[in-house]
């Protein structure tokens, strides 16, 4: 049985550090130094559970690519070659003072919150959206594993032809893949707050949802042919579910509705924000999304005068305060929309 909820991978593994009286790693398996720099004690943790690494005591000479105080103690993560000292590495080991299995034992069980995908509607697809499909799912692994981990991601109504497609994306990973669908699932394992995310549900996704649920399922659909109405499914499916629609400002433009950004959005208010969501939109947002809300925002405050569009250049400033935009990105839009700026 873990910690508690939403204990991550980094915060066990450095408990589990601090309780073995080590401050410094080094890996001595290969790990993306990139990564380890970025980060940290999440990646490490993450790849010790699903590459079944352990970490044993050892000294040697190394370089520091992650250094953070935890409990007033600093903690570092080495690589490659250089003069500081550390005293553990992590090997592939089947025992050490630190074992994967002490790691995932630290962790929630059952792995809430459960970020669900499913594939129900799977053979609706095209190829082209299927590919892109796989794409999102891949990528919304990536998108756990900077949070949690693989347990946290399942992916249900699998069909036969699609699992091994997944898997050679998805690569070497311990994500639930499953024919079951989400009912069953999410019934079998315990989540009885499960929040349905559509941008067509008929209440908003509000903090206290984000903080409570056990569950987020997700409709898996590629809409390169809009087929309105079909995520409404799964309200059937898990009736005891709460349709919830993800809004920025309460309007569902420019929220990015890619799988792995929705995963992304949820995860990042959880886990960053304390339920923030509009918050995690924004830093979700890709400069497309951004851009085309700038567009619908400045349509809408665009006024007819003397046989033209035009809109104040106040609104710039208004829109800045919770849009990443630039001056240039105002204009840009503005110039799209066939509205003029005045009173620059």
């Amino acid at each position: 049985m873990g910690m508690g909820a939403d204990v991550t991978p980094a915060i066990a593994l450095k408990r589990l550090l601090l309780e073995r009286g080590l401050e410094s790693v080094r890996p001595r398996v290969w790990l993306s130094r990139k990564k380890l720099a970025l980060q940290g004690f999440q990646y490490l943790a993450v790849e010790m559970l699903v590459e079944e690494y352990s970490i044993l005591e050892s000294t040697g000479l190394s370089s520091v690519v992650w250094e953070e105080s935890y409990r007033g103690r600093r903690l570092r993560i080495l690589s490659g070659k250089g003069g500081e000292e550390y005293d553990s590495e992590v090997r592939r080991e089947a025992s050490g003072v630190i074992e994967w299995r002490d790691l995932e034992a630290l962790l929630p069980d059952p792995p809430f919150p459960l970020i669900t995908i499913d594939l129900g509607l799977w053979r609706l697809h095209s190829e082209d959206e299927i590919a892109k499909l796989r794409i999102q799912i891949a990528m919304s692994l990536a998108v756990v594993r900077s949070f949690l981990w693989d347990r946290h991601l399942a992916v249900t109504s699998v069909p036969a032809e699609a699992k091994d497609a997944l898997e050679e994306l998805m690569g070497r990973n311990k994500a639930l893949l499953t024919s079951a669908r989400p009912n069953e699932l999410l019934w079998s394992v315990g989540a009885e707050d499960v929040v349905i995310l559509r941008p067509d549900a008929p209440e908003e996704l509000r903090p206290p949802d984000v903080m409570r649920a056990q569950a987020f399922l997700i409709g898996g659909i590629v809409d390169l042919t809009p087929r309105r109405g079909l995520s409404r499914i799964l309200d059937r499916m898990v009736p005891w579910g709460k349709p919830r629609r993800i809004t920025l400002r309460g309007s569902v433009i420019g929220v990015p509705d890619r799988l792995n950004r929705v995963a992304e959005i949820i995860l990042r208010a959880r886990l960053q924000y304390g339920g923030d969501v509009e918050r995690a939109i924004v830093d979700s947002m890709s400069k497309r999304d951004v851009m085309r809300r700038l567009f619908v925002e400045i349509m809408r405050a665009s006024e007819a005068r003397a046989g033209r569009r035009v809109v104040d250049a106040s609104l710039y400033e208004e829109l800045r305060t919770w849009l990443p935009i630039t001056w240039e990105d105002f204009l840009e839009a503005a110039r799209k929309a066939r509205v003029e700026v005045v009173g620059a």
